[in-house]
């Protein structure tokens, strides 16, 4: 009996020391995970502006650095250009990680905005390349330059129709009403005629544009407005040409300048016009001489918009460099030099003109369903430059 006694108090004992032995080992060799996460801040968005001849530009900022409870957090540049390196215009997002000895991570992102300044007044909207010759400057033409601020149309300028010159191709009718000066633009709104009108034995069912210059100017001259298209399947349009009837001889013939042609809705099914509607169609013609040797046709250039011409205000510029020579512009980049079939140099008068293309014929249901906005080419500007010794 003593015996069994002895025994079951040595196997209490033995319990007791075992337990004691496993409560020991949880309490101090089971490490505590770590899963707070380590912390990072970002600066705020940098915004910088530079000189419109400037494509990108150094920019430093101070460097996030993640910090954390425990040493060994690691920070790293996930997204973006570090401090220090050349950002192009534009926003870009720089992205930062920091991550702890045990894995746990927290980011942060800023942003790097480079954006250029409004080009100047003073001269002609270059991007990216300053085309001004050496010890030349540019002056403005104010003749034939128009910030359109006013409320009306300045008539010592600009004539609204001229039906001794052009009333139109059918079924596009020049109207007077629709030629409207406001908040800083000028706007020519295309519309369906109340009723239709018979014009020199021509029916017309729709109401356009037509602005003319009542200046005329020669080579060495720089042309550009900045202008939104119509949503319509009538045209907006920026040009020169001059009037046949002013020459004698071999100088009584057409030359015609088309710095941009485009529509807003494209109603033909031919390959060659698909793009009207996204580009900057520009030509130079030569036609309608008296003399046979005179060169006649027609040479020109196209240029993609990036987006459909209504989207969005671009600038369109023509350089008449020479007689022999003139440069194409879009949004400030030049984008094409043409020569044109004959010597272009007679003088011309700027044009801003909405009308009908016979190649575009009016769709089901005469295409002005739109709202008056969606019908209107709308010029914020327009400015002619020559230039002179500085």
């Amino acid at each position: 009996m003593i015996k069994q006694k002895l025994i079951f108090i040595s196997c209490l004992t033995a319990g007791l020391l075992i337990t004691n032995c496993s409560s020991s080992n949880d309490d101090n060799n089971t490490p505590t995970a770590d899963t707070v996460k380590p912390t990072i801040n970002c600066p705020e968005t940098i915004t910088i502006s530079v000189d419109n001849f400037t494509t990108e530009t150094t920019v430093t900022y101070t460097t996030p650095v993640g910090t954390d409870d425990n040493d060994g957090a690691i920070t790293t540049q996930i997204s973006g250009i570090a401090s220090g390196e050349l950002f192009p215009l534009g926003t870009t997002t720089n992205t930062f990680e920091v991550k702890d000895a045990a894995g746990n991570t927290s980011t942060c992102s800023f942003d790097v905005v480079v954006s250029q300044n409004t080009p100047s007044e003073n001269m002609p909207f270059f991007v990216e390349t300053n085309y001004t010759p050496n010890g030349k400057k540019w002056v403005k033409v104010d003749a034939m330059s128009d910030e359109f601020n006013s409320t009306n149309l300045d008539e010592t300028k600009w004539k609204n129709t001229d039906p001794n010159q052009w009333i139109g191709r059918p079924p596009g009718l020049f109207k007077k009403n629709t030629v409207s000066v406001e908040n800083g633009y000028l706007k020519l709104t295309a519309d369906i005629l109340p009723e239709p009108e018979t014009v020199n034995g021509k029916e017309f069912t729709h109401a356009g544009s037509y602005i003319t210059s009542l200046t005329s100017i020669g080579p060495g001259h720089y042309f550009e407005c900045r202008m939104k298209a119509s949503k319509t399947f009538m045209s907006s349009t920026f040009w020169l040409i001059n009037k046949r009837n002013e020459g004698s001889g071999c100088e009584r013939r057409v030359t015609e300048f088309d710095i941009q042609e485009c529509v807003g809705e494209i109603t033909t099914d031919a390959a060659w016009a698909q793009s009207f509607d996204n580009s900057m169609h520009s030509n130079t013609h030569s036609r309608n001489a008296d003399c046979t040797e005179t060169p006649t046709g027609s040479n020109g250039n196209s240029e993609d918009t990036s987006s459909k011409v209504y989207d969005e205000f671009h600038v369109y510029a023509g350089w008449w460099k020479s007689p022999t020579e003139v440069e194409l512009f879009l949004d400030g980049i030049k984008v094409g030099t043409v020569t044109p079939p004959s010597n272009f140099d007679l003088p011309m008068y700027m044009k801003m003109v909405v009308e009908t293309y016979d190649w575009n014929p009016v769709p089901n249901g005469g295409g002005m369903n739109g709202t008056a906005e969606e019908r209107t080419t709308s010029y914020d500007w327009v400015r002619t430059w020559k230039l002179e010794d500085q």
